[in-house]
């Protein structure tokens, strides 16, 4: 009997070892999982960050060159045919331009703005090339952390740029919706429409997807041929909620 219990003990104890075992190797391996998961998260955000970086890059070129240039050079060209009071305005709409592009570029003092006060500033200015209609409600004075105003700030400039450069409308419509939990754009168009299929557009379809995923967002385009085009995102604000903020 003695033989038989230690036979048994040694056997449990032989059974508890291995499953020591195999629990500490899976333990190793799933480590080992999550580590590289978090190594691949790190690389596409870089990658994405990069991206975003080079995107604004050729923005400011194709801004420059197409923009900028051409107005000085017109200029240059009309010194000897426009008198200076029309040389004035016309070197006045050049500096206009040029502080919009500035204004676009530079990442306002997203800590000392509201985004619903960031959104207006923008389209005040918008509003001079074409009529736009700003609708926001916010439910609450819900903090809202830098990153996520950044990039829907951006996705906006995004969405705006490519109407005005490709979609011949004459009205956008923007609406800004902000409770305790979410936050919802939308902006709607009532010009041409466009392809999804079609990548010459320069609807900028991987600058929008590339922030939304970086503030973990979801959007969605609506787009019918001669009759404009519909836009929304909508990003969770609850992680906000403990994060340091100032108003």
């Amino acid at each position: 009997m003695i033989r038989i219990g230690i036979g048994m003990l040694f056997l449990i104890t032989l059974f508890i070892s291995l499953l020591i075992i195999i629990y500490l190797k899976n333990s190793k391996n799933n480590k080992q999982k999550i580590m590289q998961l978090i190594r691949n998260t790190q690389t596409e955000c870089w990658e994405n960050t990069l991206y975003l970086q080079e995107k604004d890059r050729e923005r400011l070129a194709e801004e420059l060159h197409d923009n900028i240039i051409s107005r000085l050079n017109l200029i240059r060209l009309n010194t000897d045919y426009k008198n200076m009071n029309e040389l004035s305005v016309d070197l006045k709409n050049s500096m206009q331009i040029i502080r919009e592009l500035s204004h676009n570029l530079t990442p306002p003092d997203l800590e000392e703005i509201e985004l619903i006060d960031l959104i207006a500033d923008y389209l005040e200015q918008i509003n001079k090339n074409i009529e736009v209609k700003y609708y926001h409600h916010i439910s609450r004075n819900t903090p809202i952390n830098t990153q996520t105003k950044l990039n829907i700030f951006r996705i906006l400039q995004e969405l705006i740029n490519n109407i005005l450069k490709h979609a011949h409308a004459t009205q956008i419509d923007i609406s800004l919706r902000i409770s305790s939990n979410h936050l919802i754009l939308t902006a709607r168009d009532n010009g041409c429409g466009f392809s999804m299929e079609s990548s010459c557009r320069g609807i900028g379809l991987r600058s929008i997807h590339s922030r939304a995923k970086l503030i973990k967002a979801v959007y969605k385009f609506k787009t019918t041929s001669e009759k404009g085009t519909n836009f929304i995102i909508c990003v969770s604000i609850k992680s906000n909620k403990n994060e340091k903020y100032k108003n």
